[in-house]
């Protein structure tokens, strides 16, 4: 895992899952019961989520196959739109519950609002809490 996903996983968990926090092994931690985060994972081409495959951008020839139409929910709710570049699942189970925790990385794509295909519509939609990470 290359190293800035190691520390984007790293603050994405400590976002998301506040009563475990977590640290890099090269950093000193900043919360006395942090956990150190195993710099491995393991990475996967695609996910099926609802009967339907998205690709890791990397993987395809294509981008279409890659891109994502989510909704970020809050008070006001947000269409964003992004590309999946890669999709992990965290080898630790820093809850030790037996379950283990699946990620994707996303870039995010920039509005527009002028004229366009309706390439989106054919999207699927995801409904969670996103970070700099989408939690499968």
């Amino acid at each position: 895992m290359s190293l800035e996903t190691y520390q984007l996983l790293a603050n994405t968990i400590n976002s998301r899952y506040l009563s475990t926090p977590v640290h890099c092994r090269s950093d000193r931690p900043l919360i006395p019961q942090s956990l150190p985060l195993e710099q491995s994972a393991t990475f996967f081409e695609y996910v099926i989520v609802d009967r339907k495959r998205f690709y890791a951008s990397h993987t395809v020839g294509r981008s279409k196959l890659s891109f994502v139409h989510t909704i970020i929910p809050g008070s006001c709710p947000t269409d964003a739109y992004g590309e999946v570049l890669e999709i992990l699942r965290s080898d630790q189970d820093f809850h030790q519950i037996g379950h283990l925790v699946w990620f994707a990385r996303l870039r995010w794509l920039k509005p527009w609002s002028g004229k366009r295909e309706k390439l989106w519509d054919e999207l699927y939609v995801f409904h969670t809490v996103l970070t700099h990470f989408l939690l499968l």
